[in-house]
C-alpha cells in the first residue's frame, strides 16, 4: 500500500478531511473505485486500519516501505493519554467506524488522535477476547502478526487483557511478522514433504 490515504477513503466524511493533502482528480478515481467495487479488496487487515488513520491524522499520505505509516503514527502517540474513540462489536466483526468518524470529525493532534487509536485498538481486542471466552470458554491469547511489532501496541493489549485475567503468549525466538509466518510454513512444508 504506497498511498495510504486510499484506506482512509473508505469511511464516510474522510473524502473531506484529505481535501487538502490529496489532489481531487486522485480522490475521484478512487471514489469511483469504491462505488464500483473496480479492483478494491474487502480486507481485515489492521495495517490498512492504521493506513488510514495515518492518513487522516494528516501524518503520511504515501510511504516508501512496508509500515511506514503505522511507525511514524506510533512515534506521534502522546504519553499519558487513556482517552479512547467508539468502537462496537458486531457478531464476529469488529466495526471501528464510530472511531472513524470521531476522527474524521477533527479537532485533535496527530499526537492525541495516535494515543487514542492506539487505546481503542487495544480497548478492541480485550473486549474481543473476552467475547470469545465467554462464548467457547478459550482463556489463552497469543499475540502474533506484524502489528505487534508496535510495542505502543503490544504494551496497552498485554497490560489490558493480563487486567481481564488472560495468559498471554507472546514471541520471544522468531518474530511475530513474515519472518514468522515464512518459518511456520517451511516447518509445515518439511513435515509433508518429511
Amino acid at each position: 500500500m504506497r498511498e495510504p490515504w486510499r484506506s482512509a477513503m473508505g469511511y464516510e466524511g474522510a473524502a473531506e478531511r484529505l481535501a487538502a493533502a490529496v489532489p481531487e482528480a486522485h480522490m475521484r478515481v478512487v471514489r469511483r473505485m469504491i462505488d464500483t467495487g473496480t479492483n478494491t479488496v474487502m480486507t481485515s487487515s489492521c495495517g490498512r486500519l492504521f493506513d488510514a488513520v495515518a492518513a487522516l491524522a494528516d501524518v503520511r499520505y504515501e510511504v516508501n516501505y512496508e509500515g511506514q505509516a503505522a511507525i511514524e503514527l506510533e512515534a506521534l502517540a502522546e504519553t499519558g493519554c487513556e482517552a479512547r474513540y467508539g468502537f462496537e462489536i458486531a457478531g464476529e466483526e469488529l466495526d471501528f467506524r464510530p472511531m472513524m468518524r470521531e476522527i474524521v470529525r477533527g479537532g485533535e493532534s496527530a499526537a492525541v488522535i495516535s494515543a487514542r487509536f492506539h487505546n481503542t485498538l487495544a480497548a478492541a481486542i480485550v473486549e474481543t477476547c473476552s467475547v470469545i471466552r465467554r462464548e467457547t470458554g478459550l482463556d489463552r491469547v497469543c499475540l502474533s502478526g506484524g502489528t505487534f511489532q508496535n510495542m505502543t501496541l503490544l504494551g496497552l493489549t498485554v497490560r489490558g487483557l493480563r487486567a481481564a485475567g488472560f495468559p498471554v503468549y507472546l514471541h520471544r525466538a522468531v518474530p511475530p511478522n513474515d519472518g514468522g509466518l515464512a518459518l511456520g510454513q517451511a516447518m509445515v512444508a518439511a513435515t509433508r514433504l518429511g
